[in-house]
């Protein structure tokens, strides 16, 4: 007799699942970026001025595990870091023109995939896929797995 799935199955394979296909989709080798790499950059372009704090909250990895990698992409002319004018403790991550043009290219890149992948369904289950994300997520943020915002300090 097989046993019911508890929910914390359910949400390990969803997430499993999840993780596979944003890892498929990322062409990463083509701009040499890890994928933490790439995870960092894209907070960073979505939040210019995250503080390190902030960016490790939402990488969801330690400090100097984030250090590392700003290191590395800084270096690379990615990003940029500078103390914060109003607290020269804090420490803020900036965009540069040239990690704005790598992280467009890949987030293009990862659209044109999916899109032709979710293009593979018919309508009816193109839509239903799109209600059910978009619930999931709903349901995700509202039982706080994830920060929906980052909180500005």
């Amino acid at each position: 007799m097989e046993t019911e799935s508890t929910s914390s199955d359910i949400f390990a394979k969803f997430f499993q699942t999840f993780a596979q296909v944003i890892s498929q989709s990322r062409s990463l080798d083509e701009f040499g970026l890890t994928n933490l790499q790439a995870t960092t950059l894209r907070n960073v372009y979505q939040h210019s001025g995250i503080t390190m704090t902030q960016l490790a909250q939402s990488v969801g990895i330690t400090r100097p595990q984030l250090t590392r990698i700003v290191n590395t992409l800084e270096e690379r002319g990615l990003v940029h870091r500078h103390h914060n004018e109003k607290n020269r403790r804090v420490i803020n991550v900036q965009q540069t023109q040239k990690g704005k043009r790598i992280i467009k290219k890949h987030m293009e890149l990862i659209q044109s995939r999916i899109q032709r992948l979710v293009g593979s369904l018919d309508a009816n289950d193109q839509e239903a896929l799109i209600h059910h994300l978009k619930e999931s997520t709903r349901l995700i943020e509202k039982a706080g797995f994830v920060k929906t915002e980052i909180e500005k300090k």
